[in-house]
């Protein structure tokens, strides 16, 4: 190969910057794409976690004090109080690695507006009654009963009858976005097992109040990418 020949073999700077503009922006184009892939399968390995966590701990619970329709909590006559949701805290707590304690008390949630999966507008629990808890892998736990007994029957959608408390998660914390279906997921407690909340979730237009039982049931949060 003559010199002028292996001259012409190389790229100019031109071509070199053009190449490099164009690798950079398809790396704008599916760096998102990628990074949005890998916060759905943390999100579903913490939901799949927190699940089979706390079914053991009522299991413990269950064995050392009854069946939850048998506890025995503060009655204020309504569905929930301060100090029933203490007293109901105490029969999981001994079985969770808890890094911070709130009680009823604001301190462990965002206090931010939680929000729904369409958009709308919830609750700020962190003010709320609930017993909040902040869990050892980050986790942000609130829960409390639900009627004494578990004698309340919500009969409107299967699976939601004789619950004796709820129980939600933010899988993230404090961060964004504090939304149902996204980082925060609902659970049932009945008698003798958790359950995940089974309102429907199957695209952007639903609450989200269901998507935990989603995510058990598929392993994966494409109803994010419904319309």
């Amino acid at each position: 190969m003559t010199k002028q020949t292996y001259r012409n073999a190389g790229f100019t700077l031109s071509e070199v910057l053009i190449t490099l503009g164009i690798i950079g922006i398809v790396a704008a184009m599916t760096m998102p794409v990628l990074v949005g892939k890998y916060q759905e399968k943390t999100t579903v390995t913490r939901v799949k976690k927190f699940y089979s966590m706390m079914s053991q701990a009522l299991n413990f619970a269950i064995a050392e004090h009854g069946t939850v329709d048998t506890w025995e909590y503060y009655d204020s006559g309504d569905a929930f109080s301060k100090q029933s949701s203490i007293e109901f805290a105490e029969y999981f707590k001994k079985y969770l690695k808890i890094t911070k304690d709130c009680g009823p008390n604001p301190g462990c949630l965002a206090s931010k507006e939680i929000r729904y999966l369409n958009g709308g507008k919830w609750s700020n629990y962190n003010n709320s009654n609930h017993y909040k808890m902040i869990l050892a892998d980050g986790t942000y736990l609130w829960l409390r009963n639900h009627y004494i007994h578990c004698t309340e029957s919500d009969g409107i959608i299967p699976g939601k009858e004789n619950t004796c408390g709820l129980l939600w998660i933010d899988v993230n914390g404090k961060n964004q976005p504090n939304t149902f279906g996204k980082d925060v997921f609902a659970f049932y407690i009945k008698k003798d097992r958790i359950t995940p909340n089974p309102d429907p979730c199957v695209d952007l237009n639903s609450t989200g109040w269901g998507c935990s039982t989603y995510i058990l049931s598929n392993g994966d949060m494409d109803y994010l990418h419904k319309n």
